[in-house]
């Protein structure tokens, strides 16, 4: 039997050059010096505590958006992520991003952007990129239409990525794990757990902490912002059946 072949992709970082959220929330206050003060107080606390391993990391996306984007109508943030996606399509992007998500459909690879990152920010940008299905941390809306102060679901970060990219392929009922050849392609040490979970995780740009985890793990290395390319054609890692 053909195996399904799956092709999964980070977004921040690992598609794009710089992280999506914190660019996004505070385009929202600028040239508003009034909202900064109570913003970045709130985010440092936040993330302090995180680092301090007191509070969930979801808090700190919700006191980002406290200060930035809650209580703005569903519409209005929706031309400002559109907005965000047309730069970030064009100018954002690893120089090979795009070569590689187009050599993976011209294969006939399912592709699946997987992200930490907001579906009010991820699904613009998938669009652009011609990419139909995304897993990622969802926004939740009150009655009247404008954000809520808290995430709509689970912050796709670390485990809960993989938890997640694994109900989102159950849904399929032509999936099987056991006849699928799954790809993962990421930055971060926080996606160790889905890559290695996929048959080939392969490091774009890696940090520092996953560069040195690679050998260990037997992931593959790959500089996206090099003028070369990668031979797809003829990667043995591509394919192990």
């Amino acid at each position: 039997m053909t195996k399904q072949r799956i092709a999964i992709f980070d977004l921040d970082e690992t598609l794009t050059k710089k992280g999506t959220w914190g660019r996004f929330v505070t385009g929202a206050i600028k040239g508003k010096p009034l909202k900064w003060i109570p913003f970045l107080a709130s985010s440092l606390f936040s993330q302090a505590i995180y680092m301090l391993r007191f509070g969930p990391r979801e808090h700190v996306k919700e006191n980002m958006m406290r200060w930035t984007l809650s209580g703005k109508p569903k519409a209005e943030l929706e031309t400002m992520a559109a907005d965000f996606a047309d730069i970030e399509a064009n100018e954002g992007l690893r120089h090979r991003a795009k070569t590689m998500i187009e050599k993976h459909r011209a294969k006939g690879d399912r592709i699946i952007i997987a992200s930490a990152a907001v579906d009010l920010i991820v699904a613009p940008i998938a669009e652009r990129l011609g990419i139909s299905e995304i897993v990622c941390t969802k926004m939740a809306y009150l009655e009247d239409g404008t954000l809520a102060r808290k995430l709509g679901g689970m912050n796709c970060y670390g485990s809960n990525k993989l938890l997640m990219v694994i109900e989102h392929l159950a849904q399929d009922p032509t999936f099987d794990r056991a006849q699928a050849h799954i790809t993962m392609y990421s930055d971060s040490r926080s996606d160790l757990d889905i890559l290695g979970w996929a048959d080939v995780g392969i490091a774009v740009n890696p940090s520092p902490r996953l560069a040195a985890l690679t050998e260990e793990y037997g992931f593959d290395v790959q500089d996206w912002d090099l003028e070369n390319d990668w031979d797809f054609e003829n990667d043995p890692k591509r394919d192990k059946e």
